[in-house]
């Protein structure tokens, strides 16, 4: 694969990552990416999960939430409110996308070597 291929590839990533506040931070990214492997999780299960702190979590969760990624619920358990985080379509195609980008990236530098 020819350097330009490969570049184009490349600013595939970056307008990608550009388009949304999701990818300026990693956490977020990180969170996103997390979600798509669960139908649903509860706060405390992906704070556990992802191994970061309340407020940090919640802070992104919020942002994720705005921007109409994620949907958070709540439901009593045992008399208690829990958070329920789902990934929303939006959420789970912009993941899509991003990995998708990831793949073929990666398969011209493959081809490149």
């Amino acid at each position: 694969m020819s350097e330009g291929e490969i570049t184009k590839e490349l600013s595939e990533i970056l307008k990608l990552t550009y388009s949304s506040s999701t990818f300026s931070s990693p956490i977020r990214l990180t969170i996103l990416l997390a979600l798509v492997g669960f139908k649903e999780v509860n706060f405390t299960e992906l704070q556990k999960a992802l191994e970061i702190n309340k407020s940090t979590l919640s802070v992104n969760l919020k942002t994720l939430e705005a921007e109409g990624l994620i949907e958070i619920k709540y439901r009593l358990d045992k008399q208690r409110p829990k958070q329920v985080i789902t990934i929303t379509d939006k959420g789970r195609e912009i993941v899509e996308k991003y990995l998708s980008a990831l793949e073929k990236y990666k398969k011209s530098l493959d081809k490149g070597r």
